[in-house]
């Protein structure tokens, strides 16, 4: 008996599964991919919808209520936790709107006076043709959809072929959905950007300097921006290191499949590298079924008290700027937002907590083709701090590396002014000695 004829039952068609969620519904679909045969007959009830909230973070292939969002106004609101180029247009035109939230507290959401975002009307999710077991898998992302499957009041699975399958807690029966369609319009998502050749120089230097913060046995977690991304390459004369990570980008898994990357000394997990979700461009045939890879539900990965736990962590995360205090921002360009928080704020802070442990900050000196520098003065009116400088411990740019740990205001400032690009150091240090010093000069640039 095939999977269709297992659960005919509940087989039935996108249109007819879709007629069922009702207006003024809360929609939740999984961090990342997009369930297209559902989303895209949802919006063939384009006439009759009315007040749908629809969750999503990361998206990663295009969705019809954000290609024209003001036909949508009144019918249908999108809602994002995480910005991905997809939905950033309609972040910066306040077409969709931005959860506020941290995902290692999501399940707090519930209790007291909150307003309850665990408990959608509707869970819609991509998930792999069932086993011999009757259990599918959610692919290269776990994050809460297991508790979303759980807590939905309707709960419908859209089956694609050959989704990634991994080790860990990404295993649920499909019974456990009420309704189930077959996939029709499944698109792979794309793979990340290519670096531009300055991009490559400057991605060489940072990961030079980074790769000096990170010893035989540590272990790393490492960040999803353009340039915190790559640094797994030049980890690759390491011995012995372990992956812990909210992300498994995807030079943390070549890092597993050159054996480098054996978690012999983690202290969750030994010999496994764990995450939550696999960033599409990883080389998802190594990960499919492989018990050296596994995906465990978000609030376990992100859990500070966990995290502060992790022997010898290493924790290497981007920043879009950072100002002469040391405050990291990594979301917004002012008020709006550009992508998200994640998880940057608790693995900043774990690894500060945890025995042996190191927080690395990596950033370009500058934006827009050198025109603009990254280390400011302050952040823009507006602009989101992702962590406080209090828990700002390395930072590394191509120009150096500098601890901010046990520094004054004026010795951030002036450390921070020495890792700036040239161009900018002297307006940098003219800010500092008004701000920070009661005389008009106390140190060169």
């Amino acid at each position: 008996m095939n999977w269709r004829e297992r659960y005919r039952s509940k087989l039935c068609t996108p249109e007819e599964a879709v007629a069922r969620i009702p207006n003024y519904a809360s929609v939740r679909m999984p961090m990342g991919p997009v369930p297209l045969t559902l989303v895209r007959a949802l919006a063939q009830r384009e006439d009759t919808l009315r007040g749908i909230r629809l969750f999503q973070g990361s998206s990663r292939q295009p969705i019809p209520f954000l290609e024209e969002p003001e036909r949508w106004q009144g019918k249908v609101e999108f809602v994002a936790d995480f910005v991905s180029a997809i939905l950033r247009p309609a972040i910066e035109q306040r077409w969709a709107d931005f959860l506020v939230t941290d995902y290692s507290v999501g399940s707090r959401s519930q209790h007291f006076d909150r307003t309850d975002i665990w408990h959608p009307d509707v869970f819609l999710a991509v998930v792999s043709e069932p086993d011999s077991d009757g259990l599918v898998s959610f692919g290269y992302t776990l994050w809460h959809s297991r508790q979303f499957l759980q807590n939905a009041r309707l709960r419908i699975a859209e089956v694609a072929p050959d989704v990634l399958r991994t080790f860990g807690d990404n295993a649920v029966p499909l019974d456990a959905f009420d309704w189930i369609v077959e996939a029709r319009d499944y698109l792979a998502p794309p793979p990340p950007p290519e670096l531009s050749p300055e991009r490559i120089e400057v991605t060489e230097v940072v990961g030079a300097y980074v790769s000096t913060l990170v010893h035989d046995g540590d272990t790393v977690q490492i960040g999803t921006g353009t340039l915190s991304s790559c640094m797994g390459l030049y980890l690759t004369g390491k011995n012995d290191l372990g992956i812990d990570a909210e992300i498994l980008v995807a030079t943390a898994v070549e890092l597993v499949k050159l054996g480098v990357a054996t978690g012999k000394y983690k202290t969750f997990h030994p010999g496994v590298a764990t995450a939550s979700f696999i960033v599409p461009g990883s080389d998802f045939a190594f990960c499919h079924l492989n018990p050296r890879i596994a995906l465990y539900d978000i609030e376990w990965c992100n859990s500070l008290p966990r995290i502060a736990q992790i022997q010898n962590l290493v924790a290497i995360n981007q920043a879009s700027m950072i100002d002469l205090t040391g405050q990291v921002a990594s979301e917004s360009i002012g008020a709006v937002m550009y992508t998200g928080p994640g998880g940057q704020l608790v693995w900043s802070m774990g690894a500060l907590y945890a025995p042996g442990g190191r927080s690395v900050i990596v950033l370009p000196s500058t934006a827009r083709h050198g025109t603009v520098s990254r280390i400011v003065a302050t952040l823009p009116e507006g602009t989101l701090v992702t962590v406080p400088r209090t828990f700002v411990d390395y930072v590394v740019t191509e120009h150096g590396i500098v601890n901010l740990q046990g520094k004054t205001q004026r010795e951030r400032a002036k450390a921070l002014i020495e890792i700036a690009h040239p161009r900018f150091r002297d307006e940098l240090t003219d800010y500092a000695n008004r701000t920070f010093w009661p005389r008009r000069r106390i140190f060169g640039p």
